[in-house]
């Protein structure tokens, strides 16, 4: 008599849990085949195949094992094919799932194919406790894999590299056998221009969206860098050299570093004072986001009318009506602004030519002092990586207690963690230090006539550059200067005096001599400071 009975559905389950197991026959496509040629004859295979791959969390392996539950129920699938009982559960909540949805259908079972094993409501008591120990040391393998991997993973930290795929801007690369994370450089300088642009506090995280979107910037799918992953790269140390894993940060990575630790600090703490992070709008006033009321601290806001541009605080704080509140017309608040650029400016291109002779000696004689210290902080390396090479040497022949050996290599460790970070510090600096300081220079000779040429935003930029803090007290503006503006406004009035003095002083058409004495320039200017300046001195 021939069974004409339906065939009973079922779903198929394949997981691989490592890289080793996808490249030694136990891949997911090999699994789906085997799975699939058992099933023919017997069973009706409906749905897609479940599929874990070996890169899968443990929230997106919970996720697909419920979203098989849910498809199982909902469908009325008797069966279940896996290929080993590893593949389908590794702890007992999922296996208690498991005997649950057996035990309310006699027709339902789960087939182990590799193991020719299958379990359902009437598998006997011994093939029950077979079940049982496999879901056991399935668990226990799970969890033995789990610290294998933290284990892996701590040393990495410990070793100054991330145990995860490289950030935006990164890239994998091979070093003596290890897999190490190096600057991209078709993405890198787009990371930096994100933490440049962000830090004039002129543009949003919207703003930024947009902007690289329409530079070419993708998402590894392809798709639009969103605004949440946007915020997240300008919130990872990992850029200026430290690690953050875990919701921990690990001083002592060995990746080459984007941006300097200023600039991320800048990043941070525009990101915290949202007041003062400007919303992206197509029509915006110069000052927006700019001003702030001395009287209740609140920021100004402009609105236009007849062709001119008005403003005012709004009033935060305890105050209903601000007891300094005053109307602001744009135009006047940008004559009291610009005139700085008068002061800073060099007279004329003989004194831009001599400051950057003089900033160019000062680089010389830095470059000595460069050089000696790097000498100096080498053989403090040398020597810090010699003693740790004894304090192995005495554990290995039991000469030092385990104590006394961990507490000894954490203080060489972070000695030597100290002495790599300075001598990168010192690396290119002063080369950096010299291009700025001439850059500078040059931007403060040119910025009326940048600034006359330049957009609203070109000259919101400008201005951010050299100021860093504006409060409005009346009609009266008060500001204060960033740290090369600081220097400009110190010392270029000098210069230009001293300039005219010996010019005066002349005799028959020699050339007039500067009587200024060499300022201290590359050594009070901070290498980040005005770094935007440097890659912008011209606007058109």
């Amino acid at each position: 008599m021939t069974n004409n009975l339906p065939k009973l559905k079922a779903v198929i389950y394949c997981r691989v849990s490592s890289k080793e197991q996808e490249e030694t026959g136990y891949s997911l496509d090999a699994q789906e085949k085997m799975l699939s040629e058992y099933a023919k004859n017997r069973f009706v295979v409906t749905g897609k195949p479940y599929r874990i791959s070996e890169s899968a969390s443990g929230k997106q392996i919970r996720k697909k094992f419920n979203e098989m539950m849910a498809y199982v129920n909902k469908n009325k699938v008797s069966v279940i094919l896996c290929e080993k009982i590893d593949r389908l559960t590794r702890n007992l909540k999922d296996a208690a799932i498991i005997y649950d949805w057996l035990h309310e259908d006699e027709n339902r079972a789960v087939h182990f194919v590799k193991e020719n094993f299958i379990v359902n409501q009437n598998t006997k008591a011994h093939e029950n406790l077979v079940w049982d120990m496999k879901v056991a040391i399935a668990k226990f393998y799970s969890q033995n894999l789990s610290e294998e991997v933290k284990k892996g993973q701590k040393e990495m930290l410990s070793q100054g590299k991330l145990p995860s795929k490289p950030r935006m801007g990164y890239k994998t690369s091979e070093k003596d056998g290890h897999k190490v994370h190096v600057i991209d450089e078709e993405t890198a300088p787009f990371m930096r221009k994100m933490f440049e642009l962000y830090a004039t506090g002129n543009y949003s995280i919207i703003r930024l969206e947009k902007e690289f979107y329409d530079e070419g910037l993708r998402a590894k799918s392809g798709k639009r860098l969103r605004k949440s992953k946007i915020h997240t790269l300008l919130q990872d140390p990992f850029y200026y050299g430290e690690l953050l894993w875990k919701k921990v940060v690990y001083p002592n990575g060995q990746q080459q570093p984007l941006i300097s630790k200023d600039l991320y600090k800048k990043v941070q703490l525009i990101l915290k004072r949202k007041i003062k992070n400007p919303r992206y709008q197509k029509h915006n006033s110069l000052f927006k986001g700019k001003i702030t009321c001395v009287g209740c601290g609140g920021m100004a806001t402009w609105y236009e009318k007849k062709g001119h541009w008005y403003g005012h605080c709004n009033n935060h704080g305890l105050f209903k009506v601000c007891p300094k509140k005053t109307g602001l017309r744009q135009d006047r608040v940008e004559k009291q602004l610009t005139s700085v650029f008068d002061i800073i400016a060099p007279r004329d291109e003989r004194v831009l030519n001599a400051i950057e002779d003089i900033l160019r000696k000062q680089h010389e004689e830095r470059t000595i002092e460069r050089e000696r210290g790097v000498q100096r902080l080498n053989g403090l390396l040398q020597s810090v990586r010699s003693r740790k090479d004894k304090l192995y040497e005495a554990k290995i022949n039991r000469e030092a207690p385990a104590e006394f050996f961990e507490r000894k290599l954490e203080e060489l460790t972070k000695e030597e963690t100290s002495l790599e970070g300075a001598l990168v510090a010192m690396g290119d600096k002063n080369d950096e230090l010299l291009q700025l300081g001439v850059a500078v220079h040059e931007l403060a000779y040119k910025a009326k006539e940048i600034y006359e040429k330049a957009t609203v935003d070109e000259k919101r930029l400008l201005l951010s550059q050299i100021f860093t803090n504006l409060l409005q007290d009346g009609l009266e503006i008060k500001k204060s200067y960033t740290n090369a503006t600081s220097l400009l406004l110190d010392w270029v009035p000098k210069l230009n005096k001293d300039y005219e003095l010996a010019n005066q002083q002349t005799i028959k058409g020699k050339e007039a001599v500067l009587a200024t004495s060499q300022p201290n320039w590359l050594g009070d200017l901070d290498s980040n400071q005005g770094y935007a300046v440097q890659s912008r001195v011209s606007y058109r």
